[in-house]
């Protein structure tokens, strides 16, 4: 073995143990975020966690917490409107996206952008349920309307009126 081959060896070994870090820093990773996405609250639990915390927090007394449940549960109501309304723009706009990129590939890239979406679907069922994260992590339904757009914000009133 001569001297020259001693840096090229030593160059392999520290590759390799880069590398064995960031592949097992992603699958870490990964694990991480799915169990994340298992603990995040679903819609329906939003107003009673914020109640909750807003209550714990600010030690609002039982009228404050009456007075400011229905504030809380309508605002809730209104950001998981917003949630589904843009699932379903993503949707929408994804399909369209599709759409265009398939009208400009030869027949022989069509089959493969088919099967590559098929994969990406079936990739998104398993991880979200039915609908591909459009309806929810246990497959609950929608909260809300199921078209239309998201809830506008009240107009700011001029001073003084």
């Amino acid at each position: 073995m001569s001297a020259t081959d001693r840096p090229w060896k030593l160059v392999l070994l520290l590759a390799g143990i880069f590398l064995a870090g960031m592949v097992s820093g992603a699958l870490v990773m990964i694990r991480i975020g799915r169990e994340m996405a298992v603990r995040r609250p679903l819609p329906g639990q939003w107003a009673p966690q914020q109640m909750r915390r807003l209550a714990e927090r600010l030690s609002l007394s039982p009228e404050q917490q009456e007075t400011l449940r229905p504030i809380v549960r309508r605002n809730m109501q209104d950001l998981a409107r917003v949630r589904n309304y843009t699932f379903q723009e993503t949707g929408s706009i994804l399909e369209r996206m599709e759409r265009e990129i398939s009208d400009k590939l030869t027949p022989e890239q069509h089959a493969k952008f088919e099967q590559m979406n098929k994969e990406w679907r079936e990739r998104l069922r398993r991880q979200f349920g039915p609908g591909g994260g459009m309806r929810g992590r246990h497959g609950e339904p929608p909260i809300g309307p199921p078209s239309g757009p998201p809830p506008e914000k009240p107009a700011d009133k001029p001073p003084g009126g």
